[in-house]
């Protein structure tokens, strides 16, 4: 009996420890300060790009964090060419992991003057470092557009991509089991994980574009 109960005793101990760990695991991945801070002088639109005038290219354009936050990894990124005319609602770049893909709409109608040369060999910056490194182009702006997919930027701009990734654990909620569900929120409940959308499917995709990258 003794030995029985000392059997259970060191089960439940490794079982909590591997959940200990489990737990510590997750929490060292939530990134530091809140995930919908929004750098000075960036304008997010409804597509989740981000615009940032820079007199020495024009405006920069790339992924906002939410789309950073959703994906945790990118392995390619398909920019446009040097050159190329763009309008705001159209895809401007794609972003892949693992044979799935997000077109990413521009919010800017323009010419393509310059793309990240860094991204080539180092695409993840798109995910790690989406405001600095991460930047996908740069376009000048041939004219006003009334389809720049509601750009805001300041404290619009943080509570809007608050408000966006609450709806994304909603979103994520309605996509997954209650067992995966587990997976792809914070211990708490809170924000969606990082890189919580590459565990759904291909139609898991597809849904995230029509519901986030879609600007009415």
């Amino acid at each position: 009996m003794v030995a029985l109960f000392v059997a259970v005793m060191f089960i439940s101990f490794v079982l909590l420890d591997l959940v200990v760990q489990r737990f510590e695991a997750r929490r060292a991945a939530v990134p530091a300060g809140l995930p919908w801070k929004v750098p000075r002088g960036f304008y997010l639109s409804d597509g989740h790009t981000w615009s940032h005038p820079d007199s020495s290219v024009g405006v920069r354009v790339g992924a906002d964090a939410l789309l950073a936050h959703a994906m945790g990894a990118v392995e390619k990124v398909v920019a446009p060419k040097v050159g190329e005319l763009v309008k705001a609602g159209q895809p401007l770049f794609r972003l892949e992991y693992r044979g799935c893909g997000l077109e990413i709409p521009s919010s800017i109608t323009g010419q393509v003057v310059a793309i990240n040369p860094g991204l080539a060999e180092r695409p993840g910056l798109v995910a790690k470092d989406p405001y600095g490194s991460g930047w996908i182009c740069a376009i000048t702006p041939t004219r006003p557009d009334a389809r720049s997919g509601g750009t805001r930027s300041g404290d619009k701009a943080v509570a809007w991509l608050e408000e966006e990734f609450h709806r994304f654990r909603e979103f994520l909620s309605m996509q997954v089991s209650p067992d995966l569900a587990v997976s792809v929120t914070y211990p708490d409940g809170g924000l969606p994980a990082v890189g919580s959308l590459t565990q759904l499917s291909l139609n898991g995709w597809r849904a995230f574009e029509r519901e986030f990258l879609r600007p009415q």
